[in-house]
C-alpha cells in the first residue's frame, strides 16, 4: 500500500494537467472518478467473501485462507494504483480541481482536492476487507490464548480504519503534503525567484533541497503521527541500548508503537541519527521473550549499519533526477512524442519499483537477517550446536581452525529462524506465503541456515549485495550529473556564464 500511495501522490506532484487527455469534459471525468472510486472496494469485497469462504471451509487450515486474502489485496493494491493513476493521467481531474470556485491558487489545496477520491478509495477498500482482516487476527488471538499470553479484544471498524490510515497513508501522507506545500509556494513564486536570482534553474534546485530537507526531518513527525511512546526504562531498555553501544550504531530514541495488541512488528526509521527511532510494537513486547525481541531489533539494526534506508533513499534519487531530466528534454516537443515519451517512462518506472526495487529489498532483508544471527551471537547467547564460528573442530574441519569464509554461529541462527516464525504465527501470516519486498518467512529461515552451515555461501552473498548497492551508487551518481548538465546547475556558481 505505501507504494501504491506514493505513486499516486507522486502523480499529482508530478503533473498539472493531463498528459493524455482523453476524457475531458466535466461531467465524464466526474463519472471516471466515481468508477474509480467505487472499483477497488467492490474488488476488495469479493476477495473478502473469497476469504471468509475458504476459512469456513478449511478450519483446519486457516492458512489457506490467509494465503487467499493477502494475494487478494495485493490484486486490490493494483487496481487501485491503475485506476486512480489512469484518472490522473488520462481525465482533466487536476485542472477541474484548481478551477473548482474559491479553490484557486491556493497552497496544497488544489492537490488536496485531487487526492480526496483516491483517499476514500482507500477506505471503501478497508470497510470492505474489514470482515476478513477480523477473522484471520481472531484465528491469531487463539494462538495468544494457547500460549498463556495477554489478548486484547480485535479492534472494531472504527479503530481499524483509524490504525490504517494513520500506519499505511498518513505515513506517506504527511511528508508528501510537505513536499507538495513547497512545490506550489515554489510555482506560485517561480517568475520572481528566478528574476532576483538571475537563475532558470533556482526553482527546481529549491524543491529538490525542500524533499531532502523533508527526507531527514520526517522521522520525527511520523513518530507523531504513528501513537508512540519511549520504551519505559526496564530490563530490556538496558540490553538494547547496551546492544546500541556493543554495535556502534546511535538512534535519538526506542520507541514503543501502540497498535492496540494486533502487531507483531518492529521497524526503524531515520537516515540520520538524532532523526533515527527504533520501534517496536506493544503486541511484540507482551508476545514474545526478550530474546526473540533482541533477535528482531538485530534485524532492524542490520538496516541501519548495512545503510539499507540511505540506499533506499539513493534508488528513489535516481527516479527523481530522471524524471527531472526527462522534464526539461520534454519541453518543446510536441504532443505526440511527449505522450510517447511519458508511456515509455511510465514503463521503465514501472519495471524499476515494480520488479527491481522488490529484489534489491529482498536481497537487503536477508542481509539484516544475517545481521540479527550476529547480533544475537554478539549479546551473549551460548552456542550449543557446533559451528564454523565457535567450534569449527566439530563441524569436520580438519585444521580446527575457523574456515575463511564469513561464518555464523549455528545455534543463534537458528534462534533468528524460530523468531521469524514465531511473528508470522502471531500475525496470522502463513509462512510460505511470499512477499514482494521480504520474501517468504520460511525461505528466510531456511538460508539463514544455510548461511551458518555454508560460510562461504555467505561472503559471497555479501559480495552480491555490495555490488548492488555498488550499482545503486554509480547509478545515482551519474543520473545527477545528468540532471545537473540539464538543469545547468554550474551557473549557480558563476560559472560558465548563463
Amino acid at each position: 500500500m505505501y507504494l501504491v500511495v506514493i505513486g499516486v501522490l507522486s502523480l499529482i506532484l508530478a503533473f498539472s494537467g493531463p498528459p493524455f487527455r482523453w476524457v475531458l469534459e466535466p461531467g465524464w471525468v466526474v463519472a471516471a472518478v466515481a468508477g474509480a472510486t467505487l472499483l477497488p472496494a467492490g474488488v476488495a469485497a469479493l476477495i473478502c467473501r473469497r476469504t471468509l469462504h475458504l476459512l469456513d471451509r478449511n478450519p483446519a487450515d486457516p492458512g489457506i485462507g490467509q494465503y487467499a486474502f493477502g494475494r487478494g489485496m495485493t490484486l486490490v493494491q493494483g487496481v487501485l494504483a491503475v485506476s486512480h493513476g489512469s484518472v490522473l493521467c488520462m481525465t482533466n481531474w487536476l485542472r477541474l480541481c484548481r478551477q473548482t470556485p474559491i479553490v484557486g491558487d491556493w497552497v496544497v489545496v488544489p492537490g488536496l482536492l485531487a487526492a480526496v477520491p483516491f483517499l476514500l478509495s482507500i477506505v471503501l477498500v478497508w470497510i470492505a476487507t474489514y470482515p476478513g482482516d477480523r477473522a484471520i487476527r481472531e484465528i491469531a488471538l487463539e494462538t495468544y490464548l494457547f500460549r498463556g499470553r495477554p489478548v486484547q479484544p480485535v479492534w472494531p471498524l472504527p479503530r481499524y480504519l483509524l490504525f490504517n490510515l494513520r500506519h499505511q497513508v498518513l505515513f506517506i501522507f504527511v511528508p508528501m503534503l510537505l513536499i507538495l506545500a513547497a512545490r506550489d509556494l515554489i510555482m506560485l513564486y517561480e517568475g520572481r525567484l528566478r528574476e532576483l536570482s538571475g537563475q532558470e534553474v533556482l526553482p527546481d534546485l529549491l524543491l529538490g533541497v525542500a524533499a531532502v530537507g523533508v527526507a531527514i526531518i520526517a522521522p520525527t513527525i511520523l513518530r507523531r503521527v504513528w501513537v508512540t511512546q519511549p520504551l519505559p526504562e526496564g530490563p530490556l531498555r538496558d540490553r538494547l541500548l547496551h546492544l546500541c553501544g556493543k554495535l556502534r550504531m546511535r538512534c535519538r530514541e526506542i520507541l514503543v508503537w501502540h497498535s492496540g495488541g494486533m502487531i507483531v512488528n518492529a521497524a526503524v526509521m531515520g537516515v540520520i541519527a538524532p532523526f533515527r527511532y527504533f520501534l517496536i510494537t506493544d503486541a511484540m513486547l507482551e508476545q514474545m521473550d526478550d530474546q526473540r525481541i533482541e533477535a528482531v531489533f538485530g534485524h532492524e539494526a542490520g538496516h541501519v549499519k548495512r545503510h539499507h534506508i540511505l540506499f533506499f533513499l539513493l534508488f528513489a534519487f535516481i527516479s527523481g533526477c530522471l524524471v527531472t531530466s526527462l522534464g526539461y528534454r520534454s519541453r518543446g516537443m510536441d504532443r505526440t512524442t511527449y505522450q510517447i515519451v511519458i508511456v515509455i517512462a511510465a514503463v521503465v518506472l514501472t519495471l524499476k519499483w515494480g520488479g527491481l526495487f522488490g529484489w534489491i529489498s529482498r536481497c537487503f532483508e536477508r542481509q539484516a537477517d544475517i545481521y540479527g544471527v550476529r547480533t544475537l551471537a554478539a549479546s551473549g547467547v551460548p552456542c550449543k550446536i557446533a559451528c564454523e564460528l565457535h567450534s569449527p573442530a566439530e563441524t569436520g574441519n580438519p585444521s580446527g581452525t575457523r574456515s575463511s569464509g564469513d561464518p555464523l554461529c549455528m545455534t543463534t541462527a537458528h534462534i533468528f529462524g524460530e523468531t521469524l516464525n514465531e511473528v508470522a504465527l502471531l500475525n496470522g501470516i502463513p509462512t510460505e506465503a511470499r512477499s514482494w519486498r521480504h520474501g517468504s518467512i520460511s525461505s528466510r529461515s531456511r538460508t539463514v541456515i544455510k548461511f551458518a552451515q555454508d560460510p562461504w555461501a555467505t561472503a559471497r552473498f555479501e559480495r552480491k549485495v555490495y555490488r548492488i548497492k555498488a550499482a545503486i551508487f554509480v547509478g545515482a551518481l551519474l543520473s545527477g550529473l545528468l540532471a545537473a548538465w540539464d538543469l545547468k546547475l554550474w551557473t549557480l556558481l558563476g560559472i560558465g556564464g548563463n
